[in-house]
C-alpha cells in the first residue's frame, strides 16, 4: 500500500506517513465511503491529528476527511470520503426544475458551496434525459444531490486536488468496461447468489398533504402487474420523486457475491463501472450485467486485498 499523506483543508501537505499496522477503505457509488487506519502510539500522526482538527488523508487514488480519532492500545483514525463534506451544507426547498440529472445536481452543489471559493466544478457528459426535480423542505445538500443522481442510477464524486489547492465536484455516469468476471477467466472465485423478495412491491401509494389546507390525499404509483402478482405497498415521501425512490428501495433483490483476483481497482475497474459477471455454481449458470456499487480495499500485517460489491444496472 502507498504512504498516507495528510493535508489540511487548505490542501497544504503536513505529513507523509509510511508506518501503519492496518488500513481499511470503502468507496461507494453516489454515497459516502469510509476510512480507518491504525498507527503506533508513538507515531508522529498522533501529535499531528490532535493539533489539527480539519484534515484530509490521501493514499494513492483514495481520499477521506478525518472525522474521528481514538488513542488507546494504538492510535486509530476514522474518516469519510470527501463527498461527506456535502452533508455540512443545506439546500433550501425549491420549485420544479427540469434538466438532466447532471445539470440539476451541479447547480445544487454550486448554490450550496459556491461562496466558499474552494471548489472546481467538472462535467462528465453523456447525461441526456431530462427530469422534473424539486424539494418541498430543507435538506442536507448531500441528500438532495444523491437522490437526484439516483434517478438515473448514476452518482457523484467530491475529491481534493492538492496541486491546484481546490476541492472538486463531478457527476459520475456508469460506463460498460467490457470486463467479464468469471471462474473460467480465472479472475473470480467463491461465487454465491442470493435472491430476496420478502419486502418487494411493484406499486404503491404515497401521501401528499396540502400546505395551505392541511388536507391529505393519497396518490398511486401503478403497478405493471395484475392479480396475485400486483404487490402494492405504502411508500415513503410526500411527492412523486421521493415515492419513486421509496419504491425502488423495495426491489426484488438479486445479489451476487464473489472474490476477485488478478484484477485491480483503479486499473481494471472502478466504482460506477458496469461489468459482466458469469456465475456458475453447480448446475446454476447466469450471465448478467452488474454495476460496481462499492469496493472494500484493505491492508493488515502485510496482507492486502479488495472486494467489489455489485448492484443492478
Amino acid at each position: 500500500m502507498n504512504d498516507i499523506k495528510f493535508y489540511n483543508f487548505e490542501l497544504k501537505l503536513l505529513h507523509i506517513e509510511s508506518v501503519y499496522s492496518s488500513v481499511d477503505w470503502v468507496t461507494k457509488l453516489n454515497d459516502i465511503g469510509t476510512f480507518e487506519a491504525h498507527f503506533p502510539r508513538n507515531s508522529a500522526v498522533v501529535k499531528l491529528c490532535f493539533e489539527n482538527d480539519y484534515l484530509v488523508v490521501v493514499q494513492g487514488d483514495l481520499q477521506a476527511v478525518i472525522t474521528g480519532k481514538s488513542l488507546g492500545k494504538d492510535f486509530t483514525v476514522y474518516g469519510r470520503t470527501p463527498n461527506w463534506i456535502l452533508t455540512k451544507f443545506v439546500t433550501p426547498n425549491f420549485s420544479t426544475r427540469n434538466d438532466t440529472t447532471e445539470n440539476l445536481a451541479l447547480t445544487i452543489v454550486k448554490e450550496a458551496v459556491g461562496s466558499t471559493n474552494k471548489f472546481l466544478f467538472y462535467k462528465a457528459g453523456g447525461f441526456r434525459n431530462k427530469i422534473d426535480f424539486w424539494r418541498n423542505v430543507y435538506n442536507p445538500t448531500f441528500k438532495v444531490v444523491s437522490e437526484c443522481m439516483a434517478r438515473e442510477n448514476a452518482g457523484h464524486r467530491v475529491w481534493v486536488n492538492p496541486k491546484l489547492g481546490r476541492w472538486c465536484y463531478c457527476a459520475t455516469k456508469p460506463r460498460d468496461k467490457k470486463l467479464i468476471i468469471s471462474k473460467n477467466n480465472l479472475n473470480g472465485y467463491n461465487f454465491s447468489y442470493i435472491e430476496d423478495f420478502q419486502n418487494h412491491v411493484n406499486g404503491g401509494f404515497y401521501e401528499v398533504i396540502d400546505e395551505e389546507t392541511g388536507e391529505s390525499t393519497w396518490n398511486e404509483i401503478e403497478s405493471e402487474k395484475t392479480g396475485l402478482y400486483k404487490w402494492m405497498g405504502v411508500l415513503g415521501g410526500d411527492c412523486l420523486s421521493e415515492a419513486t425512490q421509496s419504491l425502488k428501495s423495495r426491489k426484488w433483490s438479486k445479489d451476487i457475491k464473489l472474490d476477485v483476483k488478478d484484477i485491480k481497482f483503479g486499473v481494471d475497474y472502478n466504482v460506477g463501472d458496469i461489468v459482466t459477471i458469469e456465475t456458475e455454481i453447480g448446475d446454476f449458470k447466469r450471465s448478467e450485467k452488474k454495476i460496481v456499487k462499492e469496493v472494500n480495499i484493505w491492508y493488515e500485517n502485510g496482507n492486502s486485498g479488495e472486494r467489489p460489491v455489485f448492484g443492478d444496472v
